[in-house]
């Protein structure tokens, strides 16, 4: 995601560069346990399946939002992703849902955890023991006994151990907000960052910015 190291670059020391960096990195050291944990069990999002993201939209963290900012503001396809976010959709589809996209899903490099996580983790139950699933939305998906959880030993942290992680980041929160909402005030703390940081800027000149015009 070179957008991301731009964006940060550009950011400098400010508190929401840092920020910016601390939601990056974690995401970026966590995803090789969800690689892991989806190629010894077998288990994957069957390819032509979108329907958790056309039946859901996350409630993320402050810090997933910015990420997603960064990507709605300077990533690839901006302008299209701005316009996504602005659509008047039915409020149970996630707006960056692409049913033509391999992922289904128009900003996957900078997902929420839970997004992540979805059909790559397994959970901790009140037992005490691991569990995991297959997806409500699709019968064909493959499952993972419970026998095989536990004999995988401490090799794969239940989703509440990530959940905590994310709460701890640099200037993160517990509360969230549904996606749209959070990333448009994430976008509205980049924008701001940057105002102050470029001020006679021909793009980020102290004018009121909008959404459309941090992307441009």
């Amino acid at each position: 995601m070179k957008y991301i190291e731009n964006t940060i670059g550009m950011l400098g020391d400010t508190e929401v560069s840092c920020e910016l960096r601390a939601i990056y990195d974690f995401y970026n050291s966590i995803q090789p346990d969800f690689d892991r944990f989806t190629e010894e069990f077998g288990v994957d999002c069957p390819s032509s399946c979108g329907e958790c993201c056309a039946h859901f939209i996350p409630d993320i963290t402050p810090s997933e939002a910015l990420i997603l900012a960064a990507q709605v503001m300077f990533g690839e396809k901006k302008n299209l992703l701005q316009e996504r976010l602005k659509a008047d959709l039915p409020r149970i589809v996630c707006p960056f849902y692409d049913p033509w996209n391999e992922h289904h899903c128009m900003v996957y490099s900078a997902r929420p955890l839970v997004c992540r996580m979805f059909h790559s983790c397994a959970s901790m139950g009140k037992d005490g023991a691991m569990h995991f699933s297959r997806c409500r939305f699709n019968e064909e998906s493959s499952s993972v006994s419970d026998a095989e959880l536990a004999a995988s030993g401490n090799r794969f942290r239940p989703m509440g151990d990530y959940g905590a992680m994310l709460e701890t980041l640099q200037g993160n929160s517990p509360v969230t907000e549904l996606l749209p909402d959070a990333v448009e005030h994430a976008m509205s703390r980049i924008g701001y960052a940057l105002n102050l940081l470029f001020p006679v800027d021909g793009v980020f000149s102290g004018e009121s910015v909008s959404s459309g015009d941090l992307g441009a």
